[in-house]
Order: C-alpha cells, then structure tokens, then sequence
C-alpha cells in the first residue's frame, strides 16, 4: 500500500507519489457529447465551447444548483468529482490512501464536500493538509515567513507562525485576481501585436484564438529564459511570424504585479525582515521575481514544483489521525533551521558593513505625479487634504485608506525621515512604515489602496547634475 498527496489548486493539481511527481493537470472541465472531460483535453476547447467549459468548479466548489456555469451539469461538484475520479483512476491502486493538500480559503462546508468526493471516487482519505504548512520545510529565524501562490482566479499570501512546528495563520487574497486573467491579458497582447505586425487577428477565428492560449505558455517560457521570442500562428497556408521582446508583454502585467507585491507588503509584521516562499506557479511568470525583489528587507525563497504534495508526503510519519480525518493547519518541521540570512537595507540587496560602503547622497525631494516638492525642516504633509498654514501634498485619484494628514516628511540631522501619521499605514518599497523612518534616494512611497505612488530623489549641485 502507498500514499497519494493530491494538491487541489485549479492553476494546477498535482499528483505525487513515493516516486516524485506523478502527474499534473489544469482545473478545466468541458462537456462534450455527453462526456464531461478535464485538464488538458478540457484546455483544448476552451475557446471552441465556451458555454460548455468551466474553470471555476474548484474555486467555487458547491452543491449549489447552478454553480456549474455549464450548460447541463447541476453543480460545480460535478465537475470536480469527474476530475477527482479521473485522477484516482488513473494513478492509485487497490490498498492506496491519499494526503489532499487544500488551499487556505476553503470553508468547511467546502472541506465536507470535498471529503465526500474523494470517498464517492472510493479514495480512501488518511487526511487533508493545508497547502501552506505542507510546503514549508524548515524555519527562518528571527524572521517573518509567508507563502504565496496563485490559483486561476486568486492570488493569497499565508503568513506562517513558526516555532517547534509550523502552522497557518489567516490567509489574505485578492478574490477574482488570478492566472486565468492574467493569461486573457496576455493573450489579448499577443493578437494585438499580431495584428499590428501582420493585420491577422487571431482571436477572429476561434481555432486561431485558441491556438495562442495553447501556445502561450512556452512563449511566455522562451521570454522568461531569453528575454525574446519569435511567435508563429498558422492561417490557411500562410504562417504568420513576429517577434516579440519580453517588455511588450510585461507591461500589461503591471496591475497584476503591483497588486501582489502590496497583498505581501500588507501581509507582513511591522519592523520585520520577511522571507518569502513563493511557489513555481508564480515563479514562472516573466518578470515575477523582478517586482518581488522590490519589497524591502525580503529573501524570496523559489519552491520546486510539487512542493506542497511533495512536503505532505514527507511528513506522512509525522502525521497522527487517530483514524479520524482532520484537516491539519499544523506540522512538525522536516528540516532544520535555514542557516543565517543577511538582513537586506534596501529591495534586492544584501546588508554588509557601512565601513565598506561609500556615504549615499542625502534624499532632498519627493516626486508625486511628475513634480518634485523639497522637504526642509519645516516639514512637508502628505494626506488627502491641504491643511492650514501647512506645506501638503495632496493626493488625488480617489484610493481609499488615506488620512486627512497621512504621513510627514521632514529633513532632520542630514536625513530625510518620514512619520506614519494615519491608522491605515504608510508603506516604503512596500514595507510598512513602523513609526518613523530614514528615506534614501530611489525609495517609494505607497498611500492608499491601490494607492498613490510618490518617489524620494536627491537634486545634484554644480556641473549639471
């Protein structure tokens, strides 16, 4: 008898076995002549049977009547229960049990449910692991650690509390932000260059939009490795070709990004120096770890595909049920501490001694929307309202989460300090600020959510500069 660890992320289930990773498909289902099929067969008509294809089932996991979104299926249970069947069907066995490696947010009426669809498969269930414990190997101390992943329709960040053992806090997400929109970004990128280049729009037909959704993923590969790719689409006899360097997709990635790293920076203690583990799923995104290198005093940590199923199995001695299954947001650690890690003073770099390091210009200005206000002694305001007799920028844009007078700015002993003034926060290369802190030219400042973005420089003397 062996143990199957099945990871329910519907950007990816994983199936992992005593010999490594056993397999891994998509959360999509389509009906198709009265059969539902899943994954990547499921994947392959998305864009020809749009009313027939669902990739929500997971996320909204229900009973409801309805909650399908397809046509003729009842509920979303449905469709998980045939991608669930087809996944025991094809790697257990007679006398297997298996590990299920849920995500944070599930209920646990969602739990339940899920329960009882692994025993209609005839799975016998030893217990359910939370996704966050299970990746998370050994401690880091004296820091703060998260995990962060991505399903198709949402992205969460789960702080972890670490001591003899590891467990899961609250999970924080951004709801109806996930890779599947981050794909029609893309994609939608993609024919608009094409059409530009070549005026054939792909996504005219829909056997030629779903041939750039089945050909992103190694596009967006080859960008990710080689920072250029050469895009070729089939049409009629003619094969269009064009190239595309990794910045013109990145741009429409920007809200995504900058959405992820302010869930992070959101998620972390104050005053603290963060590692964050970040799963393959993310890491695979061009120019991810470029943006995530922006949170100040972070190590981002990579996770190997799996890690979460992987880290389940591991840990299956460790693992005591009593017979009963319980979903288990607690483990003991599988390795031993991390060794030391060099606090970092500023986004992607490591501390090392001021003696060895030259004397930075002092910071003299900040930058909102294009104009620069000097700061002196006096003081400068930073809010949603100009305050009398006193120097403010006021921030536009209607965000939320900004006090009258937010934040202070002030030039003391050689140094730009600022002062978080509100209740909601004020955030320094997406660190927030702990009271009081010194700014250094380059740094920026977010107020508000999504939030207002402000830029600390230092203007040159003599010689132009």
């Amino acid at each position: 008898m062996s143990t199957l660890a099945i990871e329910i992320n519907d950007a990816e289930l994983v199936v992992a076995g005593d010999s490594g990773i056993l397999g891994t498909e998509r959360g999509y289902a389509t009906v198709s002549d009265g059969r539902i099929l899943t994954g990547d067969d499921a994947c392959a008509l998305v864009r020809l049977k749009p009313r027939q294809t669902s990739n929500r089932y997971w996320d909204d996991l229900s009973m409801e009547e309805g909650s399908a979104g397809v046509e003729d299926i009842g509920s979303a249970a449905e469709l998980a229960f045939a991608q669930l069947d087809s996944l025991w069907r094809r790697f257990g066995g007679a006398g297997d049990d298996a590990i299920l490696i849920v995500p944070g947010h599930y209920s646990r009426d969602q739990l339940g449910l899920l329960l009882g669809l692994a025993q209609e498969c005839g799975m016998p269930v030893r217990a359910m692991v939370d996704a966050a414990v299970a990746a998370s190997a050994g401690p880091y101390p004296g820091h703060q650690l998260i995990y962060v992943d991505a399903g198709l329709h949402r992205v969460f960040v789960t702080p972890l509390q670490q001591g003899e053992d590891v467990s899961a806090q609250a999970q924080q997400a951004l709801d109806g932000v996930g890779l599947a929109s981050l794909m029609d970004l893309w994609a939608k990128r993609v024919a608009e260059v094409f059409v530009l280049s070549t005026r054939f729009d792909p996504f005219h037909r829909a056997d030629s939009e779903q041939l750039v959704y089945d050909r992103l993923p190694q596009w967006l590969a080859t960008l990710q490795e080689e920072g250029r790719a050469e895009l070729q689409l089939p049409h009629g006899d003619d094969e269009h070709r064009v190239e595309v360097e990794r910045d013109q997709l990145l741009g429409v990635a920007n809200g995504f990004y900058r959405a992820l790293v302010q869930l992070i920076a959101q998620s972390r203690e104050a005053g603290a120096s963060l590692v964050v583990q970040v799963s393959h799923r993310l890491l695979g995104l061009p120019g991810v770890m470029s943006e995530l290198l922006r949170l100040d005093d972070a190590h981002v940590v990579p996770l190997a595909q799996g890690a979460a199923a992987l880290g389940a199995l591991g840990s299956i001695g460790r693992i005591d049920t009593d017979g009963q299954v319980r979903l288990l947001k607690r483990l003991s650690w599988r390795q031993p501490p991390a060794a030391p890690i060099a606090r970092a003073t500023k986004p992607g770099t490591v501390s090392v001694s001021e003696a060895a390091q030259p004397r930075p210009p002092e910071a003299t200005h900040v930058v909102y929307r294009g104009v620069a206000y000097a700061v002196n002694g006096e003081g400068l305001l930073i809010g949603r309202e100009q305050l009398d007799g006193r120097r403010t920028v006021v921030l536009h844009g209607g965000h939320s989460a900004i006090s009258r007078a937010h934040c202070e700015l002030v030039r003391r002993d050689g140094e730009l300090r600022l002062t978080d003034l509100s209740r909601y926060g004020t955030f320094v290369n997406e660190k927030r600020v702990s009271g009081e802190t010194v700014l250094a030219p380059a740094d920026v400042i977010r107020i508000g959510s999504p939030g207002e973005q402000l830029q600390v420089i230092v203007v040159g003397q003599g010689n132009g500069s």
